[in-house]
């Protein structure tokens, strides 16, 4: 019975060693420029913009800030089965070491100065 108990604890222990360790490699995906974007040195997270490539407008970012790596960009179309329709780009990302960040997206033609739409998002990496 006492070995019984003893592969009991260890069993329930190494469920709970492994459900507290895989939540910290889930990428969270921001959509909306109004929230802070909080995460911890070596974590990654998606921005998820709305776009429509067929268009000729395409989104772009800029930062200055060393601590936030671009992972790259990918586009999804949506499942409309439509010729033309849009879909999402969605910008990944990694912080490499603490500070805080902003991440500027400017959707645009690229043989035009002027922009369609401008989105801020601000990053705080503890």
């Amino acid at each position: 019975m006492k070995n019984y108990l003893i592969c009991l604890v260890l069993v329930l222990f190494t469920i709970g060693v492994v459900a507290g360790c895989s939540g910290q490699n889930v990428i969270r995906t921001y959509t909306e420029s109004s929230q802070v974007i909080k995460v911890n040195v070596g974590q990654e997270f998606t921005i998820s913009l709305s776009s429509n490539p067929t268009t000729g407008y395409d989104w772009e970012y800029t930062s200055e800030y060393q601590w936030v790596q671009s992972l790259g960009k990918t586009y999804q179309a949506d499942n409309t089965g439509l010729i033309g329709s849009g879909g999402t780009d969605s910008f990944s990302f990694k912080a490499q070491s603490k500070g805080a960040a902003t991440l500027v997206f400017v959707y645009k033609r690229s043989w035009e100065t002027t922009t369609a739409d401008q989105k801020t998002f601000t990053v705080e990496v503890n």
